[in-house]
């Protein structure tokens, strides 16, 4: 009897043992599904794949329909879409609701949702978002405005911005011609932008006269950590050489405008530069060879920062492009611009450089190799340099040519 007891206690321990392993692995599938499965490959998400193709209401049919979407640039909104929907005469209320949208719902979502209903009477807009659900940082928006048939078109508020900024030859002797800004940037969430305009290497910095478009009541300048003051109607000439503080990390002489309304603001950095800040003295070198299965470093002491801020040392190369007709191979394993000294933290306008070249020929097939090696050099907005870092924190624009330095040598027996 005793037997049979623990028989059926053995048996009935089974069964709460393989139930609580099957929970414990359901749970733990579970988790691994809310994963990113990849964390050193995010999904890149195209917000341009949920642009509104038309917007239907689940009240009353339209008539017509203007559609201008959201600018995206480098997978960020710039600035916002517009839609202006013309509805018949006859229709009374104008409490609406969007029936159904065009893109993929498991991808992205709107606000307010299909379904919910919105005020449009006379002079009213409703701002509607599309956020990303695989990224949800990732959104963009649209301004939504109905008229009846027969009404004029809603007039959007003017956004607060510097809309143009160039450098005119007739006002500046040593440009030959007319310079626009390069990009315009106005950040997410932000009330600090910048304005980047490239000019030809050589150009005297010091006495540049800008022409500057906005939308606004009124426009300031700061210079360096002098006062706001009221932007002139006659032409104001400008010192935009960099003036940079290694410890604070700042450029000391920054040019910033300021474009107001009421108590609105909306502050711009103003980053002048050229477009090949790294001047290479020889864009192809030849190098000795190398036995194979051996490692080298090679130095080539061959730029020159031309711009007008600090490159950071250590800029790493992006690509090793191979130009053999028999697809030989790359034994380039890394290559860094660094200052002449190969200590120095900064490469400072006018200052040399050079180029550290690692080669590793383990495995490599034996002769002749023909590689570009290529550098993108960027511009850290917030630590007014030059480098190829990203972060979170720090915009980090591409405004300049990319370098490719092409290299010659070959491996021996």
């Amino acid at each position: 009897m005793r037997r049979s007891n623990n028989r059926v206690i053995m048996k009935n321990l089974l069964k709460a043992t393989t139930l609580l392993l099957a929970v414990l692995f359901v749970g733990c599938n579970s988790d691994d599904d809310n994963q990113n499965p990849d964390p050193d490959n995010p999904v890149i998400v195209d917000l341009t794949d949920a642009n509104l193709t038309d917007f239907k209401f689940a009240e009353v049919a339209h008539t017509d329909i203007q559609i201008q979407h959201p600018e995206i640039v480098d997978g960020k909104e710039q600035s916002s879409g517009e839609i202006i929907i013309t509805v018949p005469a006859t229709s009374d209320i104008l409490s609406l609701s969007l029936e159904s949208v065009n893109f993929d719902t498991t991808k992205f979502k709107i606000s307010p949702e299909v379904g919910a209903v919105q005020s449009f009477e006379a002079g009213s807009s409703v701002n509607y978002t599309i956020t990303s659900l695989e990224d949800p940082e990732k959104s963009m928006s649209y301004l939504v405005f109905v008229k009846k048939e027969g009404d004029p078109d809603p007039l959007p508020e003017e956004k607060l911005e510097i809309t143009s900024f160039k450098f005119e030859q007739s006002k500046n002797s040593d440009l030959t011609s007319d310079i626009e800004a390069k990009k315009i940037v106005m950040y997410p969430n932000s009330t600090l932008h910048a304005i980047f305009i490239l000019v030809p290497e050589g150009t005297d910095l010091t006495s540049l006269v800008p022409t500057v478009g906005f939308n606004g009541e009124t426009l300031e300048y700061k210079q360096g950590d002098g006062d706001l003051v009221a932007y002139p109607t006659a032409d104001l000439s400008v010192d935009f050489t960099s003036d940079y503080g290694v410890i604070e990390r700042i450029d000391r002489n920054e040019f910033q405008l300021v474009v107001s309304k009421s108590d609105e603001r909306q502050r711009y950095r103003v980053i002048v530069d050229v477009e090949n800040p790294v001047a290479l003295e020889q864009n192809s070198i030849s190098s000795p060879g190398i036995i194979e299965g051996d490692s080298r470093v090679f130095v080539f002491n061959n730029w020159t920062n031309k711009g007008n801020h600090p490159i950071q040392t250590n800029i790493e190369a992006v690509d090793f492009v191979d130009n053999t007709t028999d697809g030989i191979g790359n034994i380039f394993s890394n290559a860094y611009l660094e200052p002449e000294d190969g200590i120095s933290s900064y490469i400072m306008p006018g200052q040399e450089g050079r180029i550290r070249v690692v080669a590793n020929t383990t495995g490599a097939a034996v002769g002749d190799y023909d590689v570009n090696i290529v550098f993108s050099p960027k511009y850290d907005v917030n630590r007014a340099m030059i480098n190829d870092i990203r972060d979170d924190l720090n915009p980090i624009e591409d405004i300049f040519n990319k370098v490719q330095l092409n290299v010659k040598t070959k491996v021996l027996r």
